[in-house]
């Protein structure tokens, strides 16, 4: 029987305890979150003793309390609880899954009240509570991502003034290319945000509370601002453990083990293997973590272990009245990656003439590959939810297909009765 130490509760250390439970072993695993379980694993209120409860029989569990030292010659750690008290624990194989922070702007009034980041779910449900405050006319949002845009409508949804600032030329233009960029854009604009794009913050005004966000170009008045600009992996603390990257990533091998023997690492601290381009990246995604998780999981109680295929950063969001996905590599990321890529952009304005009007939106897909035709990357969007189709690229990228065959894969064709006097039935 061993025992196992996890650290962190979000998806990877998360999917990592689920496939050790999974496998019904006697391993003996202890969790440490330095929040609250209730809130990282998203119980609701009426069920949080009841699911703790449950998991407790199976996990111990340390609620708020931090680990702040590992010490790989007596395999311990060194942890404080919320009432400021250290402990020690000893592990047989410790499981690193500390994630990232929110970089914040190294300008003027970045400390003012009313300045906000995303770190954790708690922060989450935190600005949510504050979407619904009357108190809360203006909001600013810093950086026009995936976090920074699903945040900018909530607060629009109960009625405040939102303007996103960006240095980009439109929002999304990390996930998506132009093509899809300039759609949402004017949609977002049209559904009542600001956007100030290719604009950069240069001080957060107030005396003790923030009252206006100061760019390059103006001026905008603000009771809440959200700074969404990004984030950097959770490692100055292990900088004289581990051998982290020169960008403070943890440095792993194909089966997340860490320079230290006995520790593994996965999620927001690591690279894992891009597989369009079999380079090791770092992708902040909840999917990469989990993937990790499960694989990890199985390698800590076999000795048949199984190597990290990869991920493809498949993602998708729903915004401005729009459905979109990617997968892989986009025009952006292969500049930066210095990877050649050719590509395909169409619009279908519709899918099936028969088809009711529901599922008739036009479609926009855009396909990257290289010279060889093996596939690297897509994107779609519709007003139509149409967004697992991606994972049909995802896996075909995954498998290194080319071109042809996706084409001529074998999909279904549904040739089902129609009604009399009516269409095939859809959905």
């Amino acid at each position: 029987m061993a025992k196992i130490i996890i650290v962190g509760a979000a998806h990877g250390g998360r999917e990592t305890v689920n496939g050790l439970l999974a496998a019904n072993t006697d391993n003996e695993i202890h969790w440490y979150e330095h929040g609250q379980f209730a809130t990282a694993l998203d119980w609701a209120p009426a069920d949080a003793e009841k699911e703790r409860l449950a998991l407790s029989q199976q996990v111990t569990l340390f609620d708020q309390t931090t680990v702040t030292r590992i010490t790989p010659a007596t395999h311990t750690i060194t942890a404080r609880n919320q009432r400021g008290q250290l402990q020690t624990d000893h592990y047989d194989r410790l499981v690193l899954s500390v994630g990232s922070l929110p970089i914040q702007l190294p300008i003027p009034g970045a400390e003012l009240s009313g300045v906000r980041s995303i770190q954790n779910r708690a922060s989450i449900n935190e600005l949510k509570l504050a979407a619904k405050s009357a108190a809360i006319k203006n909001v600013v949002v810093i950086g026009g991502g995936y976090i920074g845009m699903n945040f900018a409508a909530l607060f629009k949804q109960t009625g405040k003034q939102v303007t996103v600032i960006d240095v980009n030329a439109r929002p999304f233009s990390h996930n998506l290319d132009s093509e899809f960029t300039q759609i949402l854009a004017a949609a977002s604009v049209e559904n009542g945000l600001q956007l100030k794009m290719e604009e950069r913050v240069t001080a957060i005004l107030g005396s003790t509370h923030v009252t206006a966000v100061q760019t390059n170009r103006g001026q905008y008045a603000a009771d809440l601002v959200l700074v969404a600009v990004g984030n950097r992996p959770n490692t100055a603390w292990l900088r004289e453990t581990l051998t982290l990257d020169s960008e403070g990533l943890i440095e792993t091998d194909d089966y997340f083990q860490t320079s230290v023997p006995d520790i593994y690492a996965i999620g927001d601290a690591t690279k894992v293997r891009f597989t369009p381009t079999g380079t090791k990246e770092r992708i902040t995604l909840g999917s990469a973590a989990s993937h990790a998780g499960r694989l990890l999981a199985h390698n800590l109680l076999t000795d048949q272990r199984i190597v990290f295929s990869g991920v493809q950063a498949t993602s998708a969001l729903n915004a401005a009245g729009y459905y979109f996905a990617a997968t892989g590599l986009n025009t952006q990321l292969a500049v930066r990656m210095q990877q050649p890529v050719l590509a395909t952009y169409i619009a279908v304005p519709r899918l099936v003439a028969s088809a009711p009007a529901r599922l008739n939106a036009t479609v926009h897909f855009k396909l990257f590959y290289d010279k060889t035709h093996r596939i690297l990357g897509a994107q779609i969007m519709s007003t139509a939810e149409l967004t697992a189709v991606i994972n049909t690229v995802s896996l075909a990228i995954q498998m290194g297909a080319t071109l042809e065959q996706l084409a001529y894969g074998d999909f279904f064709l549904s040739t089902g009765i129609k009604p009399a006097g009516g269409c095939t039935q859809y959905g």
